[in-house]
């Protein structure tokens, strides 16, 4: 048999063609310059720089030390189960069945399984511009179709009734509460409207509430108060400070139950085992956490009051996560470029807007206060040397 060398070339699909963060490159530059000796400092990360208390690796040891770490339960242990329901009771004054919450490899596994398991090919799904920029990516490789809503001219930079109201064709709504990149909140008023709304036009809703918790306000309201055929996704990586150990989880509506409990194995066998045992240790740490939000919410005050001082101005205040959007159009007319030129001048790094919005973010950056107050002050300090 002759083989076509060039067979395995020929066909690239495009639902993999999906487009990388600029903030990626921006790290690996500022990674290469401090390598070289270089001091940075850092406002572009996702994720929680903090760390767990020791305690937390001394059980995770243990658990390691006297736990067959083999596959569970597809869908989770129970205790976890049943800890996240009972977090639930606590949090949102509400009771959520154990059986419903589905532990997941992160929150992105539970996006695939609500992806697949509640919209079709072709299905046209509403999310907020801006947004977290892997949305866009996941539902073209799900073959789904993306609405923009445009939110720069809202109040808050967020989903309200009245710019969703006009949408009513749509299979799927994507709510990011608080939204990544601006820190902004939907009140439970706006959460009521909206979920009205896509049960009167029968329009999915998927609600991302990955950094609840990390709320300035006072109390989260989840979408799952008002809406029970909601699919609430959330994670151990932001307000629980356990990024790299992968482990979420998914809250089912009764009708997608089976179709969900058949697809986790079938996708990934099982969560991570022993993350799903530090996660119930972590669970205990409310208080230690908290500590941590208030420190997010002095890193922001900082960076809200200093900014305006360098004409870099900040879209809202936010009211929860640990991003401040800001627009630079009086300063550049690029802020991918205007990113790249602060870091390989001045040694700073911000996330350029383009990443959460490609129609307008040209004009805004986002800054990450996940970091030690020490960094948001040097940062803060550099910045009144470039512009003063």
């Amino acid at each position: 048999n002759i083989i076509n060398k060039n067979y395995m070339t020929n066909f690239i699909s495009k639902r993999g063609q999906v487009s990388n963060f600029l903030v990626m490159d921006l790290f690996e530059q500022a990674r290469k310059l401090e390598q070289r000796g270089k001091q940075i400092v850092h406002f572009e990360a996702g994720q929680p720089t903090a760390k767990l208390p020791n305690r937390v690796f001394k059980k995770a040891i243990n658990i390691i030390k006297t736990t067959n770490v083999g596959y569970t339960n597809p869908l989770g242990i129970d205790l976890l189960r049943k800890k996240i329901s009972s977090l639930y009771l606590k949090r949102y004054k509400m009771k959520v069945d154990p059986k419903k919450i589905i532990i997941t490899f992160g929150s992105s596994a539970a996006f695939i399984l609500a992806f697949i398991s509640a919209f079709e090919k072709g299905d046209t799904i509403g999310i907020a511009v801006p947004n977290y920029p892997a949305y866009k990516n996941m539902l073209k490789a799900f073959d789904l179709r993306l609405k923009p809503i445009f939110c720069n001219s809202t109040k808050n930079f967020n989903f309200n009734f009245q710019s969703i109201c006009k949408f009513k064709n749509l299979k799927g709504l994507l709510i990011s509460n608080p939204l990544n990149p601006t820190g902004s909140l939907l009140d439970s008023e706006e959460l009521k409207k909206i979920s009205f709304f896509c049960k009167e036009n029968k329009i999915r809703i998927i609600s991302d509430e990955i950094y609840h918790g990390i709320n300035f306000l006072g109390n989260d309201n989840s979408i799952l108060q008002t809406n029970n055929q909601a699919i609430i996704i959330n994670s151990f990586s932001k307000y629980f400070l356990m990024t790299g150990w992968r482990i979420g989880w998914l809250v089912c509506p009764d009708d997608l139950y089976e179709s969900i409990k058949n697809l986790a194995p079938n996708l990934f066998v099982a969560p991570p085992t022993i993350s799903q045992f530090v996660a119930l240790s972590v669970l205990e740490e409310e208080k230690y956490l908290n500590k941590i939000v208030e420190e997010y919410k002095k890193n922001m005050e900082l960076l809200y009051t200093a900014l305006p001082k360098f004409g870099i101005k900040p879209v809202l205040k936010p009211k929860g996560s640990f991003y401040l959007y800001a627009d630079v159009s009086n300063i550049t007319s690029n802020s991918a470029n205007f990113c790249k030129r602060l870091l390989n001048k001045y040694g700073i790094v911000l996330t350029p807007g383009i990443d959460f919005d490609p129609y307008e973010g040209h004009k805004f950056v986002r800054f990450c206060y996940s970091y030690p107050k020490k960094s948001v002050v040097e940062g803060i300090k550099k910045l009144n040397t470039i512009f003063f």
